[in-house]
């Protein structure tokens, strides 16, 4: 339809379709791949579900978020698709989230880099290469830090790869603010901008993941938050996969029943 969501229409307890700026389209299931909460929260409204429900998705924690750069090269500078650098300084918990989020800035960063030509050549244009290079950040889409971790990550990469800087012909930067504008809507303090859906921590991972069966008939949740196992795409593959196959089951069931 080529137009966003902006409402998920609700009658007596079962989704009756959607609401667009391009105009109301009716249907009995609705598959949401906004995230748990924005569904929740914005797209169908609380009113529509059980007060701890709502409590409980709205207690549900963001992973973290990327920060990141885009490196347009004149010649290729990787060797392999996927580089991951990190030390015992560099990784997170909470204590040194805490202190990164009171302004303390690591003097080491985790650093992500992809390659996608490596994978498909197709990728980029004979002879170059695109870099994608990231590194953690709260997830918060309001937060006014971003200058300071592209900083950081320019400074770790040109650490790790030295022979990089003479050949960047130009610079991307994205942070948790338009990864928020592009995927999921920022519903919650502190929320928005996570890269993998939920946080992957004790309660909510494994069989404490969010069900993909909303409490509203016909709704369901698709994407890192839900249905899936694994990391990133891998997880949201797979729940792509196993919360049609859901649906499909549950649809079925009722046609019997009727």
């Amino acid at each position: 339809m080529g137009t966003a969501v902006e409402r998920i229409a609700v009658e007596n307890g079962a989704v009756s379709g959607v609401i667009t700026q391009a105009g109301s389209f009716g249907a009995p299931i609705v598959v949401s791949d906004a995230g748990i909460q924005p569904t929740v929260l914005k797209l169908v409204g609380e009113g529509h579900f059980d007060k701890g429900y709502v409590n409980y998705v709205k207690g549900l924690l963001p992973s973290w978020a990327l920060v990141g750069i885009r490196y347009f090269l004149s010649r290729p500078v990787f060797q392999y698709p996927v580089n991951i650098a990190f030390s015992d300084d560099s990784y997170w918990d909470t204590e040194r989230f805490l202190r990164i989020k009171a302004g303390e800035l690591p003097d080491e960063a985790i650093v992500f880099v992809v390659v996608p030509s490596l994978y498909d050549p197709g990728l980029a244009p004979e002879g170059k290469q695109c870099a994608l290079a990231a590194t953690l950040c709260s997830p918060d889409p309001e937060a006014s830090d971003a200058e300071v971790w592209w900083n950081k990550l320019d400074e770790m990469v040109d650490t790790l790869w030295p022979d990089l800087r003479p050949h960047v012909e130009r610079e991307e930067r994205y942070s948790a603010a338009q990864v928020s504008s592009l995927t999921r809507d920022h519903v919650l303090p502190g929320q928005g901008g996570e890269c993998i859906g939920l946080a992957q921590i004790v309660g909510q991972c494994g069989r404490h993941k969010p069900s993909a069966r909303a409490p509203i008939l016909g709704l369901y949740y698709v994407g890192c938050d839900a249905g899936g196992y694994g990391c990133g795409t891998h997880q949201a593959v797979d729940s792509g996969a196993a919360v049609a196959r859901l649906v499909l089951g549950d649809h079925r069931a009722r046609q019997a029943a009727f």
